[in-house]
């Protein structure tokens, strides 16, 4: 079971830069429709409850760093559990750079989304 998970009102910070996501052999895996190689980002999820760090599986590499503010397009997370072991594996359409603006206005537009 996927589950499609609403980013409004998250912030996602990137912790760790995209690196290839391998199989037990060390070989990248890729997608299974495009066969896009697959990468990890790490990413810092933070809301009014606090914060938390996931790793996003994305089909091509995203073109972003380390602490930079990003977008989660349509992120989904599928439960798993093999051999008594569970977890919840993120996969996203693509990570992308919060656009930039005036010094300034990015204050204040965080300042008022957490008002609302």
């Amino acid at each position: 079971m996927q589950l499609e998970i609403k980013t409004e009102g998250v912030e996602f910070v990137v912790s760790r830069a995209p690196q290839p996501k391998n199989d037990n052999d060390g070989r990248q895996k890729s997608d299974r429709e495009t066969g896009a190689p697959l990468h990890v980002t790490e990413l810092v999820a933070m809301d009014e409850t606090g914060a938390e760090v996931i790793k996003v599986t994305t089909a091509g590499e995203p073109r972003v760093a380390k602490r930079q503010l990003v977008m989660v397009v349509k992120l989904v997370a599928t439960p798993w559990n093999i051999d008594g072991r569970g977890g919840v594996a993120f996969r996203a359409d693509g990570i992308v750079p919060v656009p930039t603006s005036p010094a300034g206005s990015r204050a204040s537009t965080t300042a008022a989304a957490g008002a609302s």
